[in-house]
């Protein structure tokens, strides 16, 4: 009798050592981010908190509207189809009540849009979402694909990259409203957190649903371009030894430079024509993300920056391309009005 009432107790303490939470990531969870709330298209599933959320004026998504493909060690893996939308970008992820299924959380935000006049435009759960749909959505090693907003502590950063880490029994639908350039468009991604790869705190999302909600409501991409043309440069310059551009575009987390960013780069290259001047070109972000991979990222815009004005037929000795990412900021990152000065390339005299 001895044994099976030791086993008993073993078992008992083991489950109860894995039942044990870290008050920390407790309250992060049960909490709403810092600046966050409820998008008044979607709302909340009663109970739930707001873990992650990222608002945008104007951006651009890429919304599945068909399956992955592939399996996830696949290179090739994608979405079979998606719908490209440019606009305002709410992205929020909520965490739901413990003892919730995804199915359930997942058709209160469905019903609810439906209410609303949202269509359906494409819906899949588990097998039917492809293979890969899982690490395509949101994948703990895809930047691109995180939520990461403003004033985080270090423990609910720790969330950014684990929320969809022991996903399953996964639902996704993305709902239209509207035609065209007019349409407003709502994706819910909802899964059931079940074990994970990060330890304890993977851990403490078990047997919560999270959901990730995507409205992209649309809107005109404001004109806000300036260049500074080849006199002020020259006398920005001589003045300060320095002179920063905010006339340079790039594709989101990438280093292309976009079309409108000629103009620019037209005045760039007068200067440097008229001029024998070796210069630092120099990129910058704000704070929003990783260090690292924003020290990577502004080096690769900076880059771009020189190769274009190669272009132009300016000698490659006469750059050094660098990238310090945020730091060495121009105004607060607390709100956007200062992150968008933050976002900037300058030309710095050697």
């Amino acid at each position: 009798m001895l044994k099976p009432l030791f086993l008993g107790l073993v078992l008992a303490a083991s489950q109860f050592v894995h039942a044990a939470s870290n008050p920390a990531y407790e309250k992060v969870l049960s909490s709403d981010a810092p600046n966050a709330k409820d998008h008044p298209l979607t709302g909340r599933y009663q109970g739930s908190s707001i873990l992650l959320q990222t608002q945008k004026a104007f951006d651009e998504i890429n919304f599945p509207t068909g399956p992955a493909t592939e399996p996830d060690y696949s290179s090739n893996k994608k979405f079979s189809k998606v719908q490209h939308a440019e606009g305002t970008l709410t992205r929020t992820v909520y965490v739901a009540p413990k003892g919730r299924s995804s199915l359930e959380v997942f058709r209160n935000f469905t019903d609810s849009l439906s209410s609303k006049g949202f269509k359906p435009a494409f819906q899949c759960d588990n097998d039917s979402c492809g293979p890969s749909f899982k690490s395509l959505k949101y994948n703990w090693n895809e930047k691109r694909t995180h939520v990461q907003g403003e004033g985080y502590d270090n423990n609910r950063n720790r969330f950014v990259s684990a929320v969809f880490d022991g996903a399953k029994e996964i639902r996704y639908a993305l709902l239209q409203k509207g035609a065209g350039a007019a349409a407003t468009y709502v994706g819910v991604y909802a899964a059931l957190n079940s074990g994970g790869t990060m330890g304890d705190i993977t851990d403490s999302l078990s047997d919560h649903v999270a959901v990730l909600v995507e409205v992209l409501e649309p809107k005109a991409m404001e004109q806000n371009i300036v260049t500074v043309d080849a006199d002020a440069i020259s006398k920005e310059l001589a003045a300060n030894g320095t002179v920063s551009f905010y006339g340079l575009y790039f594709d989101t987390d990438k280093a292309i430079i976009k079309p409108e960013s000629k103009p620019q780069l037209d005045e760039m290259a007068k200067y440097l024509k008229a001029n024998s001047a070796a210069v630092y070109i120099v990129g910058h972000t704000d704070t929003q993300g990783v260090l690292d991979y924003n020290m990577t990222l502004s080096g690769k815009r900076a880059q771009a920056v020189v190769d274009a004005l190669k272009g132009y037929g300016i000698a490659d000795a006469r750059f050094i391309a660098k990238g310090v990412g945020p730091l060495a900021p121009r105004a607060s990152n607390a709100a956007e009005a200062g992150r968008s000065k933050n976002r900037r390339v300058e030309m710095v005299l050697r």
